[in-house]
């Protein structure tokens, strides 16, 4: 039997529409847009991030549309779909999707394989819902900053991967939408892909800032552009 939504946070739930600069070494490289919305069906939810690169790099990279939809299922998000489709140069080589086949237990990707599917495993886009959960969850129980460390397994390209997140700090982030105090998370299972996101516990623990690293590349950023639209329509 399912439990309804609001078993998970309710302030993780909420149709937003969230804007974002995007950076590669402070170079503005474009806008994007984080959207989550009710799928149409109780208790699911289309999320999906989008990214649109400027005039002159778009030949390039392309258009990137990654686009989870998921469900609560006994109080835990289960996703059912995921694709990522960038257009651009290579991007055939990068353009995947994922069907969770959660009666089989399976992990359907879109070549045809199939890999084992336990409770816990989520899309690497919908990571970001479980991760806000976490917060807002451990805010809400203890009244405080929350502290610790938390393992997230997800279906990626081509196997399950997991990555561990640990609070490292409490910072004071300057963004275009303003300046917000924050609880920054590190991924800190592998150093040469360095993942950090600074969230707003003050509206709900939304992205306000996030770089990704890898090795010796020049980072990725994203900065809050304005403060999010949002809606308290929900999918019950």
């Amino acid at each position: 039997m399912s439990i309804p939504a609001s078993a998970l946070s309710p302030e993780l739930l909420v149709s937003t529409t969230t804007q974002y600069e995007v950076y590669r070494d402070n170079k503005q490289l474009g806008v994007g847009k984080i959207e989550l919305k009710p799928a149409g069906t109780p208790d699911c939810w289309s999320y999906s991030q989008e990214a649109y690169p400027s005039a002159w790099l778009r030949w390039l990279s392309g258009d990137i549309l990654e686009q989870s939809h998921v469900c609560v299922v006994d109080g835990q998000l289960r996703p059912v779909a995921y694709r990522y489709n960038r257009s651009g140069v290579g991007a055939s080589k990068e353009n995947f999707s994922l069907r969770f086949d959660w009666p089989k237990k399976e992990v359907v990707y879109q070549n045809g394989d199939v890999k084992p599917l336990t409770d816990g495993i989520v899309d690497r886009l919908s990571m970001q819902l479980v991760l806000r959960d976490w917060l807002l969850s451990e805010q809400a129980a203890t009244g405080k900053e929350p502290i610790g460390t938390k393992e997230v397994k997800f279906a990626d390209r081509k196997k399950i991967d997991s990555y561990v997140f640990q609070i490292k700090a409490h910072e004071e982030v300057k963004t275009p939408a303003g300046t917000f105090k924050t609880t920054r998370l590190d991924r800190i299972d592998n150093d040469k892909r360095r993942a950090q996101f600074w969230l707003s516990p003050d509206n709900g623990y939304i992205v306000v800032k996030a770089e990704q690293q890898k090795e010796d590349d020049p980072p990725l950023k994203l900065l809050l552009k304005k403060m999010p639209t949002t809606s308290p329509t929900n999918s019950k």
